[in-house]
């Protein structure tokens, strides 16, 4: 490889076999690394505010979709109330996911179980939720493309199951 000037006198990189390669000032250089640099960081940081990966969310709620009347005000402190859905019903649970309140991107998960189970929440301002009880199944919330973590299935689009109940 070497470098010589053109007849327009612009520096040009030769290489043996491979043509004539036009050489780029530095400053166009560093303009496109640092504007790819906050692409990447703009990218990895925002959240859409819309929910779209939740598909449940694009569907207009349904009677079936109101909260269980059991719940207590304090069980619903960062839970928006008008985004509550009914996903499922799995062993005796009925699941509901509904979004946070508090945080943008929040989701939460609502388990409402039969007898004394009572209804147990769980919310989190990421893209995932995670939910275990003892001598229950552990539910785990991801968004429409995500996998089920190692040891789970999907019950529905959005929620997967572990069964060990260990």
């Amino acid at each position: 490889m070497s470098v010589v000037r053109n007849k327009s006198n612009r520096i040009m990189v030769v290489q043996a076999g491979r043509g004539l390669f036009p050489r780029q000032p530095a400053s166009a250089v560093l303009v496109a690394g640092a504007s790819i640099a906050i692409l990447v960081l703009l990218g990895g940081c925002t959240f859409p505010e819309n929910y779209d990966h939740y598909a449940i969310f694009d569907r207009e709620p349904e009677l079936a979709d109101a909260p269980p009347p059991e719940l207590a005000d304090q069980e619903l402190s960062s839970v928006d109330v008008d985004s509550f859905r009914f996903a499922t019903e799995y062993e005796g649970d009925r699941l509901y996911l509904a979004r946070e309140s508090d945080r943008v991107g929040g989701i939460c998960l609502l388990v409402y179980g039969p007898g004394d189970a009572g209804v147990t929440a769980a919310c989190s301002g990421g893209s995932w939720v995670d939910m275990r009880r003892a001598g229950a199944d552990a539910y785990h919330v991801h968004s429409d493309a995500a996998l089920p973590p190692p040891g789970y299935k999907d019950i529905t689009e959005n929620i997967s199951v572990r069964t060990d109940r260990g």
